[in-house]
């Protein structure tokens, strides 16, 4: 009797031992054949009817170079107006010769065309260069995007993270963070058309026209340029999103080691 009453204590604590896996509601890293990416892990189309979004050597991959029109997203449940949702992705801009059209590509939404918010953008730089930028929603001729604090490169990985917060009308972007409390930059939009929205989806958009954005700062960019992303993570949580951990493994020591990456 005591070696079972041992054998359940030390099962016990081998499954308390090992951490609980966190939430997700996105976790994408593109392991599809090269082509297009709808329908593939449940992306769909949610605008334009050119040319899809195209998977090529594990990566998602479109732009405004050729005019590229298919934007998609891929959709979960509603979240609430009172909480953050965030989203972490790798992303990687080719070069191109002269200064890139000042473009969203990236974005949280929810499941219309319309209700796009924390949009990610390449910014030209008047100084040469560009940077990444972050709107909370639409842009025009009085509202604007808050760039990156500086010049980024052409053909290099950058981990973006962004998260949306409905309550005060607020998108933050970090660049290649350590954790949720690196430097950021955040953008707030209180006038916007579509108020708080209950997120539901995380978006990849294929663009050659430059959003209108106000005078100044310029951001004048006329050259058409591409994106490729990869590893998505959606989450209500910094961690949720963008510490996701590898499936469960047996209960043994060996797969309590192997638990996290």
């Amino acid at each position: 009797m005591r070696k079972i009453a041992f054998a359940l204590i030390t099962l016990g604590l081998v499954v308390a031992a090992a951490p609980s896996m966190a939430a997700s509601l996105v976790n994408e890293s593109f392991g599809y054949a090269n082509g297009n990416l709808v329908p593939n892990g449940g992306w769909a189309n949610y605008s334009g009817a050119n040319v899809d979004i195209q998977v090529v050597a594990g990566e998602a991959t479109g732009g405004g170079a050729p005019n590229n029109a298919n934007d998609d997203h891929i959709l979960f449940a509603p979240q609430s107006l009172t909480s953050k949702t965030y989203a972490c992705f790798d992303v990687r801009i080719p070069a191109v010769v002269g200064a890139p059209k000042a473009i969203y590509f990236a974005e949280l939404k929810d499941g219309t065309a319309t209700a796009l918010v924390s949009r990610v953008y390449v910014l030209p730089l008047t100084s040469g260069g560009w940077t990444f930028g972050i709107s909370n929603s639409s842009t025009s001729a009085t509202v604007g995007v808050t760039p990156w604090g500086s010049a980024l490169s052409f053909d290099t990985v950058y981990h973006l993270v962004i998260n949306y917060d409905p309550a005060t009308k607020t998108s933050s972007l970090w660049v290649n963070p350590v954790n949720e409390a690196s430097t950021s930059v955040s953008n707030t939009n209180a006038l916007v058309t579509n108020l708080a929205v209950a997120v539901s989806g995380f978006g990849l958009r294929q663009s050659n026209s430059a959003s209108t954005l106000p005078a100044s700062p310029s951001y004048a960019g006329t050259a058409d340029w591409n994106w490729a992303v990869d590893n998505i993570g959606v989450g209500s949580s910094y961690l949720d999103a963008c510490e996701i951990p590898t499936p469960a493994q047996p209960a043994t020591w060996g797969g309590i080691k192997g638990i996290y990456r």
